[in-house]
């Protein structure tokens, strides 16, 4: 009956077979609880009621199975704690109550089953120590309890790993809360029998152990932990190892990687660590091989010496020079390859083309040049080809039986030097998904063939020279349209009305709405010279209304000291915030506003100026409680004269490139205000400017912003640098701008949202994601969020995946008394939009 859409509640009355030896109902729709009279199936040898929507706890009843051989009540909603009922299952032989919400301590005796084989707990709530006594004394084969709340009871507790029984072959802690070290003393010699040991995500620390006398053992994963120390280059060798899987990524190791000279090693993860050196000359077996964000340096030449098992390299955010030679012919069976943000150089290398299974290739964030090779973009096995922020040049053009057999679906060429008209031959690649072009010398208007390309979700045209009007040929299966920073012109499509004005704006200021004109466009001609009428007026209006908000702002500031004098009681609660643009406007005379004039369309949007470029919705981010805006004072300095840090060399711009950036508001908060800069270079990156008082002392600011130096995950948002200004109203934090926006604007039925409500599937993969990243800043880098909220989760590309930003806000200042309105008052630093 499994495998079924059967729904419905058990009886009582299921216990009347008794002569029952199979019941299968897994992977239907049952709900309710568990029946009591399950317990009179007493000849019962399989029952499997995994994949359901069982509830409740787990009968007491469930001991009256005398003859249960296989028990498998996985992927259900049962909770509670463990019955002890279930020692007394004699002839058990698998258990599985994985994925349910099981609480409290693992009961004691399931050791005394003899005849049990398979223990899975996996994915529940339990806690308390470990039970080693199970882990030692039982008879199983396979023992997992990942995804748990187990805790270490005492920092030397591991060195039972040494003890565990010599029947288990397979030991699955991962994902609960350890703590301690591999090492007591002298270093831990052996794993028992183990053939598989999964440490990963605890909180595990110290320096790992030689394992010079682990004759067994072949997975080893101990990646997402805290282990420091040099890596321990006899995991790599040969000699009496059998290892075929070692993770040790996301960790502190640091030294060099040695030759890598196993002949069992087939899959190897040493990312996010802290390893410098040269790439290995050796990789013996390898077929997956993952380097990435490491301090790797040299050249890239040395990987023509490789193996040819190879399908899966990352090299990605390194230092490595160089390119690829073209001796590196041998990987035939590479499916992966992502050698991004490097400081790779030449040509794009010709041997790619030699790669016959090659399905992604990402050379983005280096410094090619050169023509593209078009054969990539017309393989019949690449799917994603990512080429952008490179200085790559010239014009783009193959021919239209070439590239029949294309199977790209994602190509991006943003921020090069391409030009030329709009790349009519791309139209012929109608797999294609995702299109960005952005931040090149493209020109001309854009083709109506464009709606070729019936499959594209997204399409990034922006900061190019392209002039006349949108096509109405555009797919109306786009999610994703961005074309500012162009000099189009007439009415925005139909199709296209559902995307916010930041697709259109700034930039563009011919192109207009069916609802009259935006009032935001500035063409690229004119991006930082408006127009010289309108910014008078605006000057003398602002100035005026400045002067007269300032009188009354002093009036009401004297009228309240003077109240507070006389009764020694009331403080003055109204605090005056100041927000500063980065990028000046045609005058330098300030624009004072107050908050009833955000108050007269709180739904529509407020832009500080007409003519400044910047524009704000509440789809885009935080915006202040009506009752904590003072008054809101926007100015734009002609430069910045402080000094900026970078936290890595992914990015270098002066002071000054940074405060002729154009920018746009993408929310403000009780932190600060969220800018998206554009450089001259093309480059987005999101600006938090620091409300007054936000920020701690430079010495305290620069410490802690070091801390978030190391803070690098596909699910949090990175810390690119900070601004430290001479005067205390001119504190910036540098970080990734994530586009397309916030989980807040995907969710809310609002002015603004983007796109379709998220699917099903979509809203689990962001909550997963952001599980990651809470996981990843909680127990890896002991970074508490503090500030959790939708909109503060960003969703990044096509994919949507999820990064958390705006993390650690709140952490105390190191000179308050640590109590509850201290702990909220005081920040340090922002990390997100």
């Amino acid at each position: 009956m499994q495998n079924n859409y059967f729904t419905g509640m058990l009886r009582d009355e299921v216990g009347g077979f008794q002569s029952l030896e199979f019941l299968d109902l897994s992977n239907n729709q049952f709900s309710g609880r568990i029946p009591r009279g399950i317990g009179g199936l007493g000849s019962l040898l399989n029952l499997s009621f995994s994949g359901n929507n069982f509830s409740g706890t787990i009968p007491d009843s469930i001991g009256g199975l005398a003859s249960i051989q296989s028990l498998d009540l996985s992927r259900n909603s049962l909770s509670g704690s463990l019955p002890s009922a279930l020692k007394s299952l004699k002839s058990l032989v698998s258990l599985n109550l994985s994925f349910n919400a099981f609480s409290k301590q693992i009961p004691a005796g399931l050791e005394g089953i003899s005849s049990l084989e398979v223990l899975d707990l996996s994915w529940n709530k339990l806690d308390g120590g470990i039970a080693w006594s199970l882990l030692v004394e039982s008879k199983a084969v396979h023992i997992d309890l990942s995804g748990n709340l187990l805790r270490s009871s005492d920092p030397n507790e591991l060195e039972f790993l040494a003890e565990v029984s010599e029947t288990v072959k397979y030991l699955n802690l991962s994902n609960n809360q350890l703590t301690g070290s591999l090492i007591d003393g002298g270093e831990m010699s052996t794993f028992g029998s183990l053939k598989v040991l999964d440490l990963s995500y605890n909180q595990l620390a110290g320096p790992l152990p030689g394992f010079d006398y682990v004759y067994d053992l072949e997975v080893l994963r101990l990646g997402n932990n805290r282990f420091d120390g040099f890596l321990p280059n006899g995991l790599l060798k040969g000699d009496s190892l059998v290892l075929s899987e070692l993770d040790l990524s996301a960790n502190n190791l640091s030294g060099h990687i040695g030759l890598i000279t196993s002949t069992t090693l087939q899959v190897l993860n040493l990312s996010s660590n802290a390893i410098s050196g040269d790439p290995p000359m050796l990789i013996g077996s390898c077929r997956v091989l993952d380097l990435s964000k490491n301090q790797l340096s040299g050249n890239l030449s040395v990987i023509s010496k490789w193996g040819d098992n190879l399908e899966y390299i990352n090299l990605s955010q390194n230092q490595l020079t160089g390119s690829m030679p073209d001796e590196a012919s041998q990987f035939l069976r590479l499916n992966y390859l992502n050698l991004s943000h490097n400081a790779l150089s030449n040509s794009l290398p010709k041997v790619l083309m030699q790669y016959p299974k090659l399905t992604i290739l990402d050379l983005s964030s280096n410094k090619f040049g050169g023509p593209i090779l078009t054969d990539l973009l017309t393989s019949s096995t690449i799917q994603e080809l990512h080429l952008g922020n490179n200085s790559l040049l010239g014009s783009i053009m193959f021919s239209l039986s070439s590239s029949k057999n294309s199977d790209l679906q994602l190509l991006d060429i943003s921020k090069n030097h391409f030009n030329g008209t709009f790349p009519k031959d791309l139209v012929s690649l109608t797999r294609l998904q995702a299109l960005y072009i952005s931040a090149n010398n493209f020109s001309g208007p854009l083709p109506s063939s464009i709606g070729n390309l019936i499959l594209l979700t997204s399409l990034d045209i922006s900061l190019n020279q392209f002039t006349g009007p949108l096509p109405t040929t555009l797919p109306n299966t786009l999610l994703f349209f961005n074309a500012s920073y162009n000099d189009l012109s007439g009415s925005i499509p139909a199709n296209l009305q559902k995307f916010p004005d930041s697709s259109f704006h700034p930039g563009n200021s011919r192109l207009e709405s069916p609802t009259g004109p935006s009032g935001t466009g500035i063409s690229p001609s004119r991006i930082r010279h408006k127009h010289l009428k309108t910014s008078i007026k605006i000057a003398i209006v602002g100035a005026c209304v400045a002067v007269v908000v300032i009188l009354i702002l002093l009036a009401i500031f004297a009228h309240c000291k003077k109240i507070s004098r006389g009764s020694h009681s009331d403080k003055v609660t109204d605090k005056t915030l100041e927000r500063r643009t980065l990028q000046g406007t045609a005058t330098s005379r300030p624009l004072v506003l107050s908050a009833e004039d955000l108050q007269a369309a709180p739904r529509k949007g407020y832009s500080p100026s007409k003519t400044s470029g910047l524009s704000w919705s509440p789809g885009s981010g935080e915006s202040y409680p009506q009752e904590t805006i003072g008054r809101l004072d926007v100015r734009s300095p002609d430069r910045l004269a402080g000094e900026l840090y970078f936290l890595d060399e992914t990015i270098t711009l002066t002071p000054e490139e940074l405060s002729r950036a154009p920018a746009e508001v993408l929310g403000r908060s009780i932190h600060g205000t969220s800018y998206r800069a554009i450089l001259d270079n093309g480059v987005f990156l999101t600006v938090k400017w620091l409300r007054v008082g936000v920020a701690k002392p430079k010495k305290e600011f620069a410490k802690e912003a070091k801390k978030f130096a190391n803070i690098r995950h596909p699910n949090v948002v990175g810390l690119r640098g900070y601004y430290w200004g001479p005067s205390q109203h001119e504190k910036l934090i540098l970080s990734d701008y994530i586009s397309p926006g916030s989980l807040a604007s995907f969710l809310y039925d609002r002015p603004g949202r983007r796109g379709p409500p998220l699917t099903w599937a979509q809203r689990l993969k962001v909550a997963v994601d952001v599980a990651r990243g809470l996981n990843y800043l909680h127990l890896d880098r002991s970074v508490p969020h503090g500030n959790l909220k939708a909109t503060n989760v960003l969703l990044d590309g096509l994919d949507l995946n999820a990064r958390v930003a705006d993390y650690s806000l709140h952490r105390p200042s190191l000179t308050a008394t640590p109590t509850l309105p201290n702990y909220l008052e005081s920040a340090t630093l922002a990390t997100g939009a």
